[in-house]
Order: structure tokens, then C-alpha cells, then sequence
């Protein structure tokens, strides 16, 4: 409801409504949310930047565009935190929809641009991978100082930041 109170200029008079989909896979559900944005022609080079023939791609100049604001926007939708034994757990970002090699030119984007110590997971679906920002070196503690200005007090808990 965030993004799209964020987005409400720019949205159809359809209000938000639940979704469910199912990963064949592993046979399990999941809930969400979702909406319709109109359509505006000089917008089509920020479609082009993710899409090719219908296909969701990496940009190679993705880097210009990752910024806190998308970093936070990008965990919230597809980000979680990991607990760990023995105090504070990493952070993992889905990133289903890529090849390894976008996965590996996004992990590198995130070392060099944020100075975040990540890795890449190969997940339980085929050909499947997820990148996880480590609880080590100050990483989660240096992503939380980007991020928390922009990320909506419903979404902490993917950073494991507990509200009162």
C-alpha cells in the first residue's frame, strides 16, 4: 500500500487487490498485492531498461539507477532477513527472475557502489539465485544507514530492526 500511495498519481481508478501464486516447483502459495500504473509513452526507456523481448534483463548502466531510495524499494519487494544463531543475520535479496551472470553484475554493483560484503546463493529452485548481504563486516549495519531514511516502518522487520 506504500508504493502505491507512493505511485497514486500515476495509478488507474482499480483499487489494489490481492493476488495469489503458486510455485509449481515446491507447490506453495503466496500472497500479494497489486495494481495498475497508466501507461505514458516517455516512460517506455525505463521499460526498455528491464525488458527485452518480453524478457526481464539486467541494464548494464542498472548501476546509474541503483540508488538507497531503490535499494530500499528493491528489498521491501524482494528482500528478507535471515536470522542467525549467535546475533544479528544477513540479508537476502530474490533475484529469481535473472541469470547467474546478472546476478553476479548486480552483486557487484552492491560491493563497489554500497561497500556491502555479499555473496551469491544458488536457491532450491533450478537455475535459481538470490544474493545475501552478510552480517559480517559492518554490511548489514551500512546497509540499515542507507536505507532505513527510505524504507516504509512496515518493512524493518526484512532488515531484523524490531519497532516498539
Amino acid at each position: 500500500m506504500y508504493f502505491y500511495l507512493y505511485l497514486y498519481l500515476y495509478c488507474s481508478n482499480n483499487k489494489p487487490r490481492e493476488y495469489l501464486r503458486t510455485i509449481k516447483d515446491i507447490n506453495k502459495n503466496y500472497y500479494g498485492y497489486e495494481f495498475n500504473t497508466f501507461t505514458f509513452r516517455s516512460f517506455m526507456w525505463i521499460y526498455e531498461l528491464f525488458y527485452k523481448k518480453g524478457n526481464k534483463i539486467v541494464s548494464l548502466n542498472i548501476g546509474n539507477y541503483i540508488t538507497p531510495l531503490t535499494l530500499a524499494i528493491w528489498i521491501s519487494d524482494d528482500g528478507c532477513f535471515c536470522p542467525s544463531t549467535g546475533g544479528r543475520g544477513g540479508v537476502r535479496i530474490s533475484c529469481n527472475s535473472f541469470r547467474l551472470e546478472e546476478v553476479e553484475y548486480l552483486t557487484n554493483i552492491l560491493r563497489t557502489k554500497f561497500d556491502l560484503d555479499c555473496t551469491i546463493q544458488k536457491i532450491y529452485l533450478k537455475d535459481k539465485y538470490s544474493i545475501y548481504i552478510k552480517k559480517k563486516k559492518y554490511s548489514i549495519t551500512r546497509l540499515e544507514n542507507f536505507i532505513l531514511p527510505y524504507l516504509h516502518i512496515s518493512m524493518h522487520y526484512k532488515l531484523g530492526v524490531l519497532n516498539k
